[in-house]
């Protein structure tokens, strides 16, 4: 994860959402298209993307639960039960510009399903729910202010002395 944190530092945010957004591409190949085409308008399609994602992704994200989406029990959660990206890092930057942010986009964009992912920052539990809009950063309560107190990019530094664009 030093790369990461190298890759930010020297290169900014926006490169660490280009370079996921290329991997997941990369790694998903004609699958999202094929899905788009066959399968977006079932009402299913959350909780299918869901369960796909349990048995596909645990190698990238680690162990994940299928959960539901709401209140009402309908299918399409998935909590990821201690993120490798969240507890590797240990960085807010790292988590909502390489991982939550492009990852948002890509499902939106390459699979037409929105997906809502909430990181908790306290656990290094992430909720995945598909079919659900996203909110944007600055509106979503599950992005704490500023740096986290373990974050690499401030041990040793006064939070105060952090900039905005850091994380």
């Amino acid at each position: 994860m030093a790369e990461l944190h190298e890759l930010r530092r020297t290169r900014g945010v926006e490169e660490l959402e280009r370079v996921s957004s290329q991997t997941m591409t990369a790694l998903a190949g004609p699958i999202p298209f094929t899905y788009r085409t066959l399968f977006k308008d079932w009402d299913a399609t959350p909780a299918l993307l869901a369960w796909f994602a349990k048995f596909f992704l645990p190698f990238l994200v680690g162990d994940m639960t299928l959960t539901a989406v709401d209140d009402d029990g309908r299918g399409g959660g998935l909590l990821v039960e201690r993120c490798r990206v969240l507890e590797g890092s240990n960085c807010k930057g790292v988590c909502t510009k390489m991982c939550k942010v492009p990852t948002q986009r890509f499902f939106k964009e390459q699979w037409g399903v929105p997906l809502a992912m909430e990181p908790n920052f306290e656990t290094g539990a992430c909720q995945l729910r598909f079919g659900v809009d996203p909110l944007p950063l600055e509106d979503d309560a599950t992005i704490p202010p500023g740096c986290l107190g373990r974050c690499p990019a401030i041990i040793g530094m006064e939070q105060t002395d952090v900039s905005v664009d850091l994380c």
